[in-house]
């Protein structure tokens, strides 16, 4: 909790291996720690109204324990608009580190009670005594990835402004000096060749404000998708629709099954490795529908973006669809 209440707030996440050897500076002061569970493994800065940043932090593999260490810094002051004596604190500065304390994906599961309901934080977050994250080298999303992008076209929440208004063209923006695809093309540059599917059918209406953000959600999808798939391994773009993972749906760095249809059995043995498996023929059509065990990079237009999951990925599912048959 913020103790000065600014009303703006600088955040700096950083994620780590291991706990932080060294103390982040003599300007950061101790603010908590945390243990953290994160569904998704995935983090992302917001405010506490309308007001995403579209900045992601990738942390690690989902259904894990994190600790969470909060330092907070400087605090910029001015003169309130009511007393030049008075002074208000206008922005202040966050620094939060997390890095994994164990894989808190079996206590999550057994935490369902019969209807699936997810049991309680406390409930997952009791793992035995000694527990320790896995070895970095079993999970690609724990392997060092490059520096975050430079956040850019923060969104700020400004209360004047009618929530139906927010995504309006103000004077001097959206079509005034571009128009339909133009302006799609002048600010989504490369985007628009290599989305996953089609782009949003009234996109071409849509303000610069609006482009703006939607390209910044591309950029950062991107950058986790990679940062998700280190070494490089071959990927297949796939209707969302024929992947099924354990945990809370089709997104970013869950592992699950995918079922293909193609042509040859060698169709997509590079993705469908992992506990590949021969469903059905279809005589007429001379396609095979296969199976296998993959991790969502990305997910956009109701597409995904997967390779071939580890070891300790499919592990997760198999073990899944042992106690659920």
């Amino acid at each position: 909790m913020s103790r000065v209440r600014a009303r703006l707030a600088g955040v700096r996440l950083e994620a780590w291996d291991a706990e932080p050897a060294d103390a982040p500076g003599e300007s950061w002061a101790p603010a908590g720690r945390v243990l953290l569970w994160s569904p998704g493994g995935i983090v992302a800065v917001s405010g506490t109204g309308y007001s995403p940043t579209g900045q992601k932090l990738l942390l690690g593999p989902p259904c894990f324990a994190y600790w969470l260490s909060a330092c907070t810094g400087p605090v910029r002051s001015e003169p309130t608009p009511w007393d030049p004596d008075e002074v208000e604190a206008v922005e202040e500065s966050w620094l939060l580190r997390f890095w994994p304390a164990a894989d808190a994906a079996g206590p999550a599961l057994r935490g369902e009670d019969d209807d699936g309901c997810r049991a309680r934080m406390r409930e997952i977050l009791a793992l035995a005594p000694g527990s320790g994250a896995p070895r970095a080298a079993e999970w690609p999303a724990l392997r060092p990835h490059p520096r975050p992008d430079p956040a850019t076209a923060v969104m700020r929440y400004d209360a004047s402004v009618p929530p139906a208004e927010w995504n309006e063209p103000k004077a001097g923006e959206g079509h005034a000096d571009a128009t339909g695809p133009e302006l799609v093309h002048e600010t989504l540059g490369g985007l628009v060749y290599d989305v996953l599917g089609k782009l949003p059918q009234n996109l071409w209406s849509w303000s610069r404000p609006m482009l703006d953000d939607y390209a910044r959600r591309l950029r950062v999808d991107r950058r986790i998708g990679r940062e998700l798939n280190p070494d490089g391994a071959p990927t297949l773009v796939l209707p969302a629709s024929s992947v099924r993972t354990p945990f809370f749906g089709v997104e970013p760095g869950f592992s699950g099954r995918a079922w293909v249809w193609g042509a040859g059995e060698d169709a997509y043995a590079d993705v469908l490795s992992v506990d590949r498996e021969t469903v059905a023929r279809d005589r007429i059509r001379q396609n095979t529908l296969f199976t296998g065990i993959v991790t969502v990079l990305r997910v956009e237009n109701d597409f995904v973006e997967v390779r071939a999951a580890t070891r300790a990925e499919a592990a997760r599912v198999l073990d899944v669809e042992r106690l659920r048959g």
